[in-house]
């Protein structure tokens, strides 16, 4: 019984080691399955290319509306205002000049300094007994700093800030 056990074991292993290692029981069917070209399964895709496409990148623009500021000056009554949040340059101008004019009792006034998608600031200092008035825009959070420099270049002593940052941003 030994010996059937071990011939029919020996022909078992003879049989595995001697059948087709390529032998494939769907005889290619799963192969040259033309919908499996993407994954690389079929040998005959005319790309040969295994990968998956490459994905599209889709860009989009961002439009960020502009918002401006300006400040206006009475030499004549020493006065300064300013305007933020305006659609258009000209429409903050006006509105900076307007408000100059409300608050120095009609003297004339104009526009000296604006911003776009920015911020805005004024110090004022001493020269011997005269004020003077420096005026800084820039980027949020740096414009007061930037009026105390501008003051204080300008030989002024005592510069503090006049009229705090003011930002018209979008």
């Amino acid at each position: 019984m030994k010996k059937l056990f071990l011939m029919i074991f020996g022909l078992m292993v003879s049989n595995i080691s001697i059948a087709n290692p390529t032998y494939d029981v769907t005889n290619g069917a799963l192969q040259n399955d033309p919908a499996l070209c993407s994954y690389g399964y079929n040998p005959n895709c005319s790309s040969g290319n295994t990968s998956p496409p490459p994905k599209k990148i889709i860009y989009h623009d961002v439009v960020i509306p502009p918002k401006f500021g300006a400040l206006a000056y009475s030499q004549k009554a020493g006065h300064i205002a300013g305007s933020l949040n305006h659609d258009s340059l000209a429409e903050a101008q006006r509105e900076a000049v307007k408000r100059c004019q409300q608050g120095s009792r009609n003297t004339p006034c104009k526009p000296t300094k604006w911003i776009r998608n920015g911020c805005l600031a004024v110090a004022q200092g001493k020269i011997k007994n005269k004020f003077v008035l420096a005026e800084a825009g820039g980027t949020q959070g740096t414009v007061e700093q930037l009026a105390l420099q501008n003051c204080k270049a300008r030989g002024a002593t005592e510069c503090k800030i006049l009229m705090s940052e003011g930002c018209s941003l979008p």
